[in-house]
Formats: structure tokens, C-alpha cells, sequence
């Protein structure tokens, strides 16, 4: 059976520590240390995969990315502007 490979370009969704890690900037130890900790992998069999929407989810949270994903509504309504709930 031939190998399977993804279109140039696209990114495979499921990354193997060593793609996790890459992914993310750094070595696959490091990565072992720190992130592998905080975002399981999936497991199939044997064979443990990271997902990079939650590795991007991670590293928004780690970064403060996560607080700038808010719609203008929910701002708005942080803010107290009553325009968020009237539907401006």
C-alpha cells in the first residue's frame, strides 16, 4: 500500500511528540517537561498524538491570546456598555 501524504502545505491535524514539538518552537524534552504535562495526547494504541487545536489553545493561554479570542459583545459587556445587550 503506498503512503499517504496531506496536499503541500496543509498541516496534519494529529502531530507525534517530536511534530508537537517542532510545532511549537521547541525540543522534543522540553516539550516533554512543559507542555506534554498540561495537554494530553490522544492515544491510539500504543501511539500517542497531539492535537494542534488544543496545542494552539495551550499556547493562546499561555501567551494571553486567549482573553483577545472574546467577541466585541462580550467586551462591550465587560466594559458595561449597554449597547453589547441591545444588540449594536
Amino acid at each position: 500500500m503506498g503512503e499517504r501524504r496531506l496536499p503541500l502545505g496543509m498541516t496534519p491535524r494529529l502531530l507525534s511528540r517530536d511534530g508537537a514539538a517542532a510545532y511549537c518552537g521547541m525540543s522534543p524534552n522540553h516539550f516533554e517537561e512543559h507542555v506534554a504535562r498540561a495537554v494530553p495526547p490522544l492515544q491510539f494504541g500504543r501511539r500517542c498524538l497531539w492535537d494542534v487545536k488544543a496545542l494552539d489553545r495551550w499556547l493562546d493561554q499561555q501567551s494571553g491570546l486567549a482573553h483577545a479570542a472574546r467577541s466585541v459583545d462580550e467586551w462591550a459587556g465587560m466594559l458595561g456598555d449597554d449597547r453589547a445587550s441591545e444588540g449594536h
